[in-house]
C-alpha cells in the first residue's frame, strides 16, 4: 500500500474528528455537565440525551447513506456534517456551570453527537476513492491508528494548555470554568483544520443509482445473511457488544468522576492512558486475528472486557479502578477490528458490500439501548455503579451469543 496524497488526506479525517467525541462526550464536557452544570440528575439527563441521539443515528444513517450513494454526494454530505458538528461543539463555549444552561447544553451536545456519528457514514463511503480493494484493511487501519493518535495528542494539549496551568493559555481565565469550556472550541478548530485535506484532495465517488426500494434492499441483505453459517448469530452478538461499547464510551469519564472523585485533570490523564492502551491493543489485535482467527479474538476480548469491567465496578479504590480501566483499552481495539475482519472472511465476495452494510446497521440500530438502560439503572438505584453494570451485562450477552467458529 502506497501512501498517496488522497489516502493520507482521507486518513487524516480520523485524526481530525476523534478529539470531538473524546473531549466532548467522554472525558471533558460530559464530566463538566454532570458535575458542574447539572450536578443533580445530570447523569440521567445525559443518558437520555445520548440515547435519543443514538436512536436518531440508527434511523437516519441507512437513509442518508443510501441517498449519498445514489447522488455520489458523500463528500458534500461529509462537508455539511463536519461544519455542523464543529459549530455545535464550539457553541458549548457558552455553557456556564449553572443549571440554567442545562437544556441548551443537552441540545447542543445531542446535535454534536448525532452529526459526528452520521459523518462516518459518508467518510467510510469515500474509502474506495482512495484505496484499492486489496488495501482496504490497511487503509482503514492507518486511519484508525491516526484517530487514536489524534485523541491522545489533543487530550495532552488541552491538559497542558488549559486544564492544569494556574494561568491557562491564550489569556483564558478559570472564571466560570472558561478553561474547561474553551476545550470545546479547541476540538471544533482541530476538526476544521485537519479535515481540510480531505476536501481538497479526495475525489467524490460516482453516483450509484438504485431502483430497488430501501426496505426491499434491506430484506434481501438479511436473507443473504441468514444463509451464511453463523452470520445471524454474529450480527446479534455484534449488536449487543456494540451497545456495551457505546455505553462505556459515553459514561466512562462520568463514572470515574462520580464514583472515585477524579478531578477533570485526572479524568484527562485517564483518557490519555486509555487511548494509549487501546492503540497498543489495536496494533497487536491484527496480528492475533491473523494467527488465531477473528472468532477467538472477539470471544477472548469480550471475556476480558467482562472481567475487567466487573473489577472496575467493584473497585474499592482509585488504584484498582485505574488498573482495570487501563487494561480495558487493550481489548477494545481488537474487538472492533476483528468484527470487520470476521465479515470480510465469512461473506461471499458478491455479497460482501451488503454484509458490511448489515454490520454497520447492527452497530447502530440499537445503540440507544445501552445509554437508556444506564439512565434507568442510575435513576432507580442512585449510583453510577449500577449503570456501568449494564456494560458488563451486554458484554456477557454478546459472548454467549457469539459463534464459536
Amino acid at each position: 500500500m502506497r501512501l498517496k496524497t488522497p489516502l493520507l488526506s482521507w486518513s487524516l479525517y480520523d485524526w481530525a474528528s476523534s478529539p470531538v467525541p473524546t473531549l466532548h462526550a467522554t472525558f471533558i464536557f460530559s464530566v463538566f455537565f454532570t458535575t458542574a452544570v447539572m450536578p443533580e440528575g445530570g447523569s440521567v439527563a445525559w443518558a437520555w440525551m445520548t440515547s435519543a441521539a443514538a436512536l436518531l443515528v440508527a434511523i437516519a444513517a441507512p437513509i442518508l447513506g443510501r441517498l449519498a450513494d445514489q447522488r455520489g454526494s458523500a463528500k458534500t454530505f461529509l462537508g455539511l456534517a463536519t461544519i455542523l458538528g464543529a459549530a455545535a461543539t464550539a457553541l458549548l463555549w457558552f455553557i456556564e456551570p449553572d443549571p440554567r444552561f442545562a437544556l441548551a447544553a443537552l441540545i447542543l451536545s445531542g446535535l454534536s453527537i448525532f452529526v459526528m456519528e452520521i459523518s462516518f457514514v459518508f467518510y467510510n463511503a469515500l474509502l474506495p476513492s482512495v484505496s484499492r480493494p486489496e488495501d482496504y484493511g490497511r487503509a482503514s487501519g492507518l486511519a484508525w491508528g491516526l484517530g487514536y493518535a489524534g485523541a491522545i495528542i489533543a487530550l495532552a494539549m488541552v491538559l497542558l494548555l488549559f486544564v492544569m496551568p494556574d494561568e491557562p493559555a491564550l489569556g483564558i481565565t478559570k472564571d466560570k470554568a472558561a478553561h474547561i469550556r474553551v476545550t470545546m472550541c479547541f476540538a471544533a478548530l482541530w476538526l476544521l483544520v485537519f479535515s481540510a485535506p480531505l476536501f481538497l484532495f479526495v475525489r467524490s465517488p460516482d453516483p450509484q443509482p438504485r431502483t430497488e426500494p430501501f426496505l426491499a434492499q434491506l430484506r434481501t441483505s438479511v436473507a443473504v445473511a441468514m444463509r451464511i453459517p453463523d452470520m445471524p448469530r454474529f450480527l446479534l452478538a455484534r449488536m449487543l457488544f456494540a451497545d456495551g461499547l457505546v455505553t462505556l464510551f459515553a459514561f466512562g469519564g462520568i463514572y470515574a468522576a462520580k464514583i472515585f472523585g477524579l478531578t477533570q485533570t485526572m479524568v484527562l490523564v485517564f483518557g490519555i492512558v486509555l487511548n494509549i492502551t487501546a492503540g497498543i491493543g489495536a496494533a497487536f489485535g491484527g496480528y492475533a486475528d491473523d494467527r488465531f482467527g477473528s472468532t477467538r479474538v472477539i470471544r477472548v476480548s469480550l471475556l476480558a472486557l467482562t472481567v475487567l469491567g466487573a473489577v472496575a465496578i467493584l473497585a474499592p479504590n482509585q488504584a484498582v479502578f485505574w488498573g482495570a480501566g487501563a487494561a480495558l483499552g487493550i481489548f477494545i481495539g481488537p474487538l472492533q477490528s476483528s468484527s470487520r475482519v470476521y465479515v470480510a472472511r465469512k461473506a461471499p465476495a458478491e455479497h460482501r458490500a451488503s454484509m458490511f452494510g448489515l454490520l454497520m446497521l447492527s452497530g447502530k440500530a440499537t445503540s440507544f439501548v445501552g445509554p437508556l438502560l444506564y439512565g434507568i439503572a442510575v435513576a432507580s438505584t442512585g449510583t453510577e455503579r449500577a449503570g456501568m453494570a449494564i456494560v458488563v451485562i451486554l458484554m456477557i450477552a454478546g459472548y454467549v451469543v457469539m459463534p464459536r467458529r
